[in-house]
């Protein structure tokens, strides 16, 4: 039996201004969903994504989620952590998906806060 199974990746984003409204203006906070999704037939192993803290914002802590499940920051027993930023590398968002069958979605999402 031949598996083949393959795995798309998309991101998109929201904002939400403090005035109540959408507009990407300082203290803007953007939720971005990063979606991971498998097709074909088998399982894809140590599935894993990792995104860039975009320039200009702030990561916004304890906001990183897995399936909607909160993760913690730091580098630790859960899937996710947080990467402050060092030098000239940016922060980023690194989440392990561990094995993903075909046919199934993980997604992630994390907030950042625009300066």
């Amino acid at each position: 039996i031949v598996q083949a199974a393959s795995i798309a990746f998309s991101k998109s984003s929201s904002v939400a201004d403090p005035f109540g409204g959408v507009k990407i203006v300082p203290g803007s906070i953007v939720t971005y969903t990063l979606t991971a999704t498998v097709s074909g037939t088998g399982s894809l192993t140590n599935v894993a994504v990792s995104d860039n803290i975009p320039a200009n914002t702030t990561y916004e802590a304890a906001t990183l989620t897995l399936q909607g499940t909160s993760l913690s920051d730091a580098a630790d027993a859960d899937a996710g952590s947080f990467v402050p930023p060092a030098g000239t590398t940016p922060g980023r968002v690194d989440v392990s998906l561990g094995t993903v069958p075909a046919g199934q979605t993980r997604t992630v999402t994390f907030k950042v806060r625009i300066n």
